[in-house]
């Protein structure tokens, strides 16, 4: 016997089983009405479960994707002050040795 528990109704029909087994020693006419009251109950309650969990995950998600986009800002803040500092030493240090060179070459290069 199989049991189907990606469906509602097969759920639902095991829940039933169990509660019957369980409630077999009660009275008859308070069995049926405990047997619904419960599993009205056991509904709300997976109910409330899964909104919470999706409130949580869409939590989650939404922060997950601020941190990425935080991470995302930093490194581009990071490579652009890391490229402009490293340009600049590297144009500090080819205005000052090959200052005189360029000179004479941008000479040469306006004569012709």
């Amino acid at each position: 016997m199989g049991i189907d528990f990606k469906s509602q109704d097969g759920r639902t029909n095991y829940l039933n089983e169990k509660l019957d087994n369980l409630l077999s020693g009660i009275n008859a006419s308070y069995g049926q009405i405990l047997l619904d009251e419960l599993v009205i109950r056991l509904q709300r309650t997976i109910s409330d479960f899964n909104d919470e969990v999706e409130g949580i995950m869409g939590e989650l998600k939404e922060s997950s994707e601020r941190r990425s986009q935080i991470m995302h800002d930093l490194m581009i803040e990071k490579d652009g002050s890391t490229g402009d500092g490293s340009e600049s030493s590297t144009d500090s240090d080819e205005s000052t040795g090959e200052n005189a060179e360029m000179s004479a070459w941008e000479k040469r290069l306006e004569g012709k």
